[in-house]
């Protein structure tokens, strides 16, 4: 998996590259000369892969979810926009002891409030760098355990807000780097950083943690 990321990273990379040299202009670093745009609009989805930070789960691993939405581009400058949107995006984790497996999905409502540079490298292929903070609020999840015993596997399951402890709203930050290409095909990656306990009372443990790759359209 992180020879995955590593070989994304580089692709998303290669691809800005590309796209400078392939600029027939040039283009400052930073303009702030007033953006001639108006707000925009796009659709965005992809994979997650998130897991939380716990503090006695040694086995603690990631697990694989996704997130779709609309994502809301509001130009303040030429060299700056604030984004924002509204995703649903699907995290969690799994913990594996043994033959003893634990598996938890949760379904957030996520709004992102992103300060966000831009660098075009020519009318058609742009580069931005986001970052800032999101705002979150669980609509449902999932915990669900397979245990071995006397050789049988017994499985269970539990819906996560029925437990007393659990937290539906979280906020953290998110950082992030993408490309548009020919004016419209967006790709892009990110990583979140939940700030508060989604258990209470964990000693500042069970704070999301989240790894982003996305597509999408911009109209």
């Amino acid at each position: 998996m992180k020879k995955f990321f590593m070989t994304l990273a580089c692709a998303v990379i290669a691809l800005t590259a590309s796209a400078q040299r392939a600029s027939s202009s040039s283009s400052s670093f930073f303009s702030t000369e007033k953006a001639d745009l108006p707000v925009t609009f796009g659709i965005r989805g992809g994979l997650n892969v998130s897991s939380m930070s716990l503090k006695y789960d040694d086995d603690l691993k990631s697990r694989a979810g996704f997130n779709v939405g609309v994502a809301v581009d509001f130009p303040i400058m030429e060299s700056f926009y604030v984004q924002s949107g509204l995703y649903y995006t699907v995290k969690g984790y799994k913990v594996e002891e043994g033959n003893d497996k634990e598996k938890v999905n949760i379904g957030y409502l996520e709004i992102p409030i992103l300060a966000s540079y831009r660098y075009n490298f020519n009318d058609a292929n742009q580069l931005q760098f986001n970052f800032g903070p999101y705002l979150a609020y669980g609509l449902h999840g999932k915990d669900k355990w397979e245990e071995y015993y006397n050789g049988r596997t017994y499985e269970s399951d539990k819906k996560w807000y029925d437990y007393d402890d659990t937290k539906r709203f979280d906020m953290g930050l998110q950082l992030g780097l993408g490309v548009t290409l020919a004016k419209h095909y967006y790709v892009g990656i990110a990583y979140e950083f939940g700030l508060l306990e989604q258990v209470k009372d964990s000693d500042g443990y069970y704070k999301n943690r989240n790894f982003m790759v996305n597509v999408g359209y911009q109209f």
